[in-house]
């Protein structure tokens, strides 16, 4: 049961991940965080421990490359989780069914 929780949470991530792509290829401002950036200005980020910092064309590069992957990889994880999940719901409904008919006989 636990299987078909896991692979239910995956399609529902993946549409996620597809929407969220979509969003950020939609979106024209060009976002540092939740800042809107302007040219000429530079994106300083810290993740685990590492400074990053990031002009304004290198930051649109990367929300732009971030958005495909996100949109390319949704429907991926769709796809994969969606096929696990309708296998395991097979086997557990052929599993449940019984083997042949059933002979009631005193």
């Amino acid at each position: 049961m636990l299987s078909i929780y896991r692979f239910a949470i995956g399609v529902v991530a993946g549409l996620g991940m597809l929407v969220f792509g979509g969003l950020i290829l939609a979106d024209s401002a060009v976002k540092c965080g939740a800042k809107v950036m302007e040219p000429g200005s530079s994106c300083t980020t810290t993740r685990k421990g590492v400074t990053t910092e990031r002009t304004y064309d290198e930051q649109r590069s990367y929300n732009r490359r971030i958005g495909v992957i996100l949109t390319a990889g949704g429907p991926v994880v769709v796809l994969v989780s969606g096929a696990f999940l309708v296998g395991t719901l097979r086997r557990r409904r052929s599993s449940a069914a019984p083997a042949g008919p059933v002979s009631h006989q005193a």
